[in-house]
C-alpha cells in the first residue's frame, strides 16, 4: 500500500499474535489436559505453534477449538484474526482481532495487533493511530510488549499521512533499540519522503548492514540513489534487486520506473 513498507506490518502482527506463546512447539506441550481451562490452553498453544509453520487450517481448528472451550482467551481471538487475515477473510479476522481487544483493552499486543489490522487491511488510518497511542501509553513495567515494534508499527501507519508524526515514532523505536532493523529502513524511506536522501542513505546503510537485503529495502535504495543523482550506485542497486528478486512486485515496478527513464 502506499507510504507503507509492504511486509511491516503484517510481520509484526505475526510476533504480536505470537508473544503469549514464544517457544511452544507440539513437543513441549503437556500429554493430558486436566481441566477445561488447560484444554483450551492447550489447543491455543497447538494452534499457536501451527499457525508459526503456516499451517492455517490446523492452526484455525486448534483456536477455534480453544475460544469454544475458554471463549475468555484473548490471545486465541488475536491469533485466530491472524489466520483468518492469512486466509484473506477480512470479515472474520476483523470480528477476532475486535473480540480479542474488547477482552483485553488495555493490552499493548492486543491494541497493536488490531491497530495493524485496520491500517493495513482495511486504510483506517485514525482508529489505527489512536489505538497504537493507547498501546504505546501502556507504563513499561505493566507489558512485556516490544516497545520499538510498536513506535515503528505506530510510525510505519503514520507514514502515509503525516511523514513528520511518523518520523516522531520512528526516532522514539530507534532510541529504545538503535538496531532495530524495521525502524531503520523505515526511517530511510520517511527520510526519502520528506526529500532528505542523504539522511535516507545512511539509514538504509544502516539497515543493511543489520538485517538481510529484502525488495522493498533494494527498490528504496535505488529511489534514494535515483534522488541524489547518483546513476551507478542506482544502477547497482536495481542489477541487485533484479537478480535476486526477479519475481518481486518491486521488480517490476523497478522496470517500469526504467521504460519510463525514472
Amino acid at each position: 500500500m502506499a507510504g507503507m513498507n509492504r511486509g511491516a506490518c503484517c510481520a509484526v502482527v505475526l510476533a504480536l499474535a505470537m508473544s503469549s506463546a514464544a517457544c511452544v512447539s507440539t513437543s513441549t506441550l503437556p500429554a493430558t489436559p486436566a481441566s477445561a481451562k488447560e484444554a483450551a490452553q492447550y489447543n491455543m498453544d497447538l494452534g499457536i505453534s501451527y499457525l508459526r509453520q503456516g499451517d492455517l487450517k490446523t492452526a484455525q481448528a486448534k483456536l477455534e477449538k480453544a475460544v469454544s472451550q475458554d471463549d475468555s482467551l484473548a490471545t486465541a481471538y488475536r491469533a485466530l484474526g491472524l489466520v483468518y487475515e492469512r486466509m484473506d477473510d477480512m470479515a472474520l479476522a476483523e470480528k477476532n482481532y475486535r473480540k480479542g481487544l474488547s477482552l483485553a483493552p488495555g493490552d499493548p499486543d492486543t491494541l497493536n495487533a488490531m491497530a495493524a489490522f485496520l491500517c493495513q487491511r482495511k486504510q483506517e488510518t485514525t482508529e489505527a493511530m489512536r489505538l497504537f497511542d493507547k498501546a504505546l501509553a501502556v507504563p513499561e513495567s505493566r507489558s512485556d510488549s516490544n516497545r520499538a515494534m510498536l513506535y515503528t508499527n505506530a510510525g510505519t501507519c503514520a507514514k502515509r499521512v503525516d511523514p513528520e508524526r511518523a518520523e516522531g515514532y520512528l526516532r522514539n523505536a530507534l532510541a529504545t533499540d538503535p538496531d532495530y532493523s524495521d525502524a531503520l529502513l523505515q526511517m530511510a524511506g520517511v527520510s526519502l519522503q520528506r526529500d532528505r536522501a542523504l539522511q535516507a542513505r545512511a539509514f538504509l546503510e544502516r539497515y543493511l548492514a543489520a538485517a538481510s537485503a529484502t525488495p522493498d529495502a533494494l527498490w528504496l535504495g535505488y529511489r534514494i540513489e535515483q534522488a541524489l543523482g547518483q546513476a551507478a550506485a542506482a544502477s547497482h542497486y536495481a542489477e541487485w534487486l533484479k537478480r535476486d528478486f526477479p519475481s518481486a512486485v518491486e521488480t517490476g515496478e523497478l522496470i517500469e520506473a526504467e521504460r519510463r527513464g525514472r
